[in-house]
């Protein structure tokens, strides 16, 4: 049984259940009737993987590896220690890391797009895993936890976290977000975060930023990416991610002590190599000065970068192994904090 607080009335969930307090705004990459349609042939009898790829392996493929690739659990173990205690996933999207992780503990799937939150319960039968599930269609500040969790992922979730709203500073919700999810934690308990390098060096050398589709603006300091989006004429931007160093101070900062980071390339979305980035990052540097990188793509779309973009990389990778500070510059990050 979960235990939560929402709309001042305490709330318990069982084991399959599923609580909903529907919100107007959230993430999507698709559109909601076809969610609905692809949840309808699910519940019909269609095998959910059969069903996505009918209706994204060619048109969309891209999203369709984003659902389906193993790999999006693969932090499972390197990052995700293992364990016995439940585990919250904010942002479940389309439950590609609960359903897995269902298998071993107890996951509560907390995601307040409805459609996709359908999907997940849909899929979740089909593998079945539902009963090791309990489903949440809300928004993470708007519930309160009283059961205390051994392990919170937010995979892909704390650049949106000041997103979708306009009454909070979008940094400052993130810090918020942060504070939360440490009091929602067992005293051994761990946040896992799955979140690009502001200075990963593809974004330095002009790839698309994931979150807003255009080169050179997320990856500059915040105050100034601020002022470049608000003078292209795109208002307010909601979407940050960090530097390492600025990560771990944030993190810090709200309250956790216990911080160890891990280099994923090419990005934590679909993570082909995670290696730790501790001891000032002396395993990465050796693993650079070695082996080539898996190659990187643009994480807005998925598109392969030009072979000439790959080679440029790899030296400027070896180059930045060789004096020891290529952990500052890896694509994307995988963090375990307690």
């Amino acid at each position: 049984m979960i235990g939560f607080t929402s709309d001042g009335r305490e709330q318990t969930l069982p084991p399959g259940g599923h609580y909903a307090r529907p919100g107007e705004h959230g993430f999507r990459d698709t559109p909601s009737t076809d969610l609905h349609a692809l949840v309808a042939e699910i519940d019909a009898g269609r095998p959910w993987r059969e069903a996505v790829a009918a209706r994204y392996q060619t048109s969309k493929n891209w999203l369709y590896r984003i659902i389906t690739a193993e790999s999006r659990t693969a932090f499972v173990g390197p990052v995700l220690p293992p364990g016995a205690g439940p585990v919250l996933d904010i942002g479940s999207g389309w439950g590609q890391v609960a359903r897995p992780l269902a298998r071993e503990r107890p996951v509560v799937a907390l995601e307040p797009v409805a459609e996709r939150l359908a999907f997940i319960r849909a899929a979740a039968r089909q593998d079945g895993v539902s009963d090791r599930m309990a489903f949440m269609e809300t928004d993470y500040f708007d519930v309160q936890f009283r059961t205390p969790f051994a392990a919170i992922c937010a995979i892909g979730v704390l650049e949106w976290a000041g997103a979708f709203q306009d009454h909070t500073d979008p940094q400052q919700r993130q810090r918020a977000f942060l504070r939360k999810a440490r009091t929602e934690l067992a005293p051994d308990g761990c946040l896992i975060l799955g979140i690009e390098n502001r200075l990963g060096l593809k974004y330095l050398l002009g790839c698309p930023d994931d979150h807003v589709g255009v080169p050179h603006v997320a990856s500059l300091p915040a105050p100034l990416a601020r002022r470049r989006w608000d003078e292209a004429g795109q208002g307010r931007l909601q979407s940050f991610t960090y530097s390492l160093i600025e990560l771990r101070r944030l993190l810090l900062d709200t309250g956790f002590t216990r911080i160890e980071f891990f280099g994923a390339f090419p990005d934590y979305k679909l993570p082909a190599a995670i290696i730790p980035l501790d001891d000032e990052g002396r395993e990465l540097n050796a693993w650079l000065t070695t082996q080539p990188v898996p190659a990187e793509h643009n994480g807005y779309d998925g598109t392969l970068l030009p072979p000439g973009f790959q080679l440029d990389l790899q030296r400027h990778y070896r180059e930045l192994a060789a004096r020891g500070t290529a952990q500052h510059f890896v694509p994307s990050f995988f963090v375990r904090a307690g």
